[in-house]
C-alpha cells in the first residue's frame, strides 16, 4: 500500500501555474493508493468545484473525501483525502483556535487491502501558541482513538512546526511511531521538517498487532514533478 501526504498549494506550483490535474496525474503515475492533501481550494469562480475533484482524482482515485476548514457561497478550502478504497467512515473535528485561520483534523477509516485502516489528516496553525494547544487536542484525540479501537492509524499532514530541536511531538511519540524523513519545505532549498507521518503499526510485535504488516518505508518523494507542482514535497509511505 501506498500512501502520501502532500501539501498542495490550492494546485499553484513554484512556476505559478494552477493545475490539479498535472497533481492527479502525478499521483496516479506512482500507483499511489490513497492521499492526504492540505490547502485544497476550490473557491476560484474561473473553475467548478467538481471540475477540481474530477481533475485530481484524475480516473485513479475513487473519491475524494472533504474536510472543508473555510466553506464559501463559491467553493471551499482545506483538506481532503483521495482513495482508492471504499469509506468506511468519516469525521472532521474543528481544532481552530480563536483569532486564527481555521484548521481541522480529518479522519477517513478505509476498507483496504490489508483490513480496515484509519487514515488521519491535518494542517496546524502558523503560529505558535495556536499549534501547541492543536497538538494536545490531536494527542488526545489519538489516544481516544487507540484505547477504544485495533484499526491501525496512519497520520500524516502539514505541522507546520520550524523548530529544528521542537518538542512538540512527544504527545504524539508517545502515542503512534513517527517515521522520519528529511525537509520537505520549500522545495527550492529544503530546510524545514514541515510535512510528518506517523502509524501505529509496531513491527516488533506479533503479526497480530501489526495487521501482518512486514516492512514499513517512508521517504521525501522528490522528483522533477514534484520540484514545481507545489511549495511542498510530498512524502511517500510504503506498507508492505
Amino acid at each position: 500500500m501506498r500512501i502520501v501526504t502532500y501539501n498542495i498549494h490550492s494546485g499553484v506550483g513554484v512556476d505559478k501555474v494552477q493545475c490539479y490535474a498535472r497533481i492527479g496525474q502525478f499521483l496516479a503515475s506512482q500507483n499511489v493508493d490513497v492521499a492526504l492533501i492540505q490547502e485544497m481550494d476550490t473557491r476560484s469562480p474561473e473553475r467548478s468545484i467538481e471540475d477540481d475533484v474530477e481533475q485530481l482524482c484524475s480516473g485513479h482515485f475513487a473519491q475524494l473525501i472533504a474536510s472543508p476548514a473555510l466553506q464559501e457561497a463559491s467553493g471551499w478550502y482545506g483538506n481532503a483525502v483521495l482513495s482508492r478504497y471504499p469509506v468506511l467512515s468519516k469525521r472532521t473535528l474543528d481544532v481552530s483556535q480563536s483569532g486564527f485561520q481555521p484548521r481541522n483534523i480529518q479522519e477517513v477509516v478505509l476498507d483496504t487491502s490489508l483490513g480496515p485502516l484509519r487514515v488521519i489528516n491535518t494542517h496546524k496553525g502558523l503560529k505558535k501558541q495556536e499549534r501547541r494547544k492543536q497538538f494536545a487536542l490531536l494527542a488526545e484525540y489519538l489516544r481516544e482513538k487507540m484505547a477504544g479501537s485495533q484499526i491501525p492509524i496512519v497520520l500524516g499532514g502539514d505541522f507546520n512546526e520550524w523548530q529544528f530541536m521542537t518538542k512538540a511531538f512527544k504527545d504524539i511519540h508517545q502515542v503512534l511511531n513517527e517515521n522520519p524523513v528529511r525537509a520537505t519545505f520549500p522545495v527550492a532549498w529544503p530546510l524545514f521538517r514541515l510535512d510528518r507521518m506517523w502509524t501505529s503499526f509496531d513491527l516488533k510485535r506479533t503479526a497480530e498487532h501489526s495487521a501482518n504488516i512486514s516492512s514499513i518505508s517512508a521517504s521525501v518523494l522528490k522528483t522533477p514533478e514534484t520540484r514545481q507542482f507545489s511549495d511542498h514535497y510530498p512524502i511517500l509511505l510504503d506498507i508492505a
